[in-house]
């Protein structure tokens, strides 16, 4: 069965297999450049409301990653959503309005099943100290997204302690500012969790905030790691992806 995977800008995505829909991490509003005067470079890749999850994860609580505008409108347009996070998020998420029987509390190393799909908290070291990570298993393709984290030299021995093996996808943070690891210290992790491919997360959206997603490629190259860097907004399967991109190392920018 197929596991789609779509760049949302940022650090989100959509995840689509085994019948479920996943969001993570949308930030589609200019909400940040209202109140910290940073303007978004990207636009969003569809509306809002044609999400349509069903469950939305939010990794912390920050404005780029929980974009209330943004929660409250998918949240509404999808009613049967649950909205799944740490502490921050579940704190923030009921002063929006939302009912208690729709939030989900997931904390660093606890782990939820939704239908098929298992979905486990990871650690990391951020300002937001309930920020994690996320472990999610769909089918047989295991993926996981950093979320925003410094780099610590025990991270990847704690992702992997929380995993059945080594993730076969892995959206890892490169922007190297704001509690966030940089791009050469994003392949040295990776370089040791050993995805079958890493994708570099958290770019490209705020000038004043990003790196360069293809340094990020070849840093991981010399290190014998597969990676690419994925296009906002297009649906690639999993599967394809990652044959894709390990054929065409170091340099190709799938799909």
């Amino acid at each position: 069965m197929s596991v789609l995977i779509t760049w949302l800008g940022q650090s989100g995505y959509l995840l689509e297999g085994a019948g479920q829909r996943l969001v993570i991490d949308p930030y589609f509003s200019d909400t940040v450049e209202r109140l910290q005067g940073l303007r978004r470079l990207m636009p969003p890749p569809c509306a809002v409301a044609d999400l349509k999850p069903d469950a939305l994860l939010i990794t912390h609580d920050h404005l780029d990653h929980f974009d209330e505008e943004t929660v409250v409108t998918l949240m509404n347009a999808a009613p049967a959503c649950r909205l799944l996070g740490p502490a921050s998020v579940m704190k923030h998420a009921a002063h929006t309005g939302l009912a208690a029987a729709r939030l989900s509390p997931l904390a660093s190393g606890a782990t939820l099943t939704l239908g098929s799909l298992t979905i486990t908290a990871t650690p990391a070291r951020h300002s937001d100290a309930s920020a994690v990570g996320l472990q999610i298993q769909v089918e047989a393709t295991l993926l996981w997204f950093s979320g925003d984290t410094l780099y610590t030299p025990e991270l990847s021995r704690q992702i992997l302690a929380l995993a059945p093996r080594a993730p076969d996808i892995a959206c890892i943070c490169i922007n190297g500012k704001l509690g966030n690891m940089n791009l050469a210290e994003a392949a040295q992790l990776m370089a040791a969790l050993r995805p079958r491919l890493a994708v570099p997360a958290h770019y490209g959206m705020f000038a004043e905030n990003t790196a360069d997603p293809g340094e990020f490629v070849a840093a991981c190259a010399r290190l014998g790691q597969p990676a690419a860097a994925l296009s906002c907004g297009r649906a690639v399967d999993c599967s394809t992806l990652l044959e894709k991109a390990i054929r065409s190392q170091p340099h190709e920018v799938a799909p």
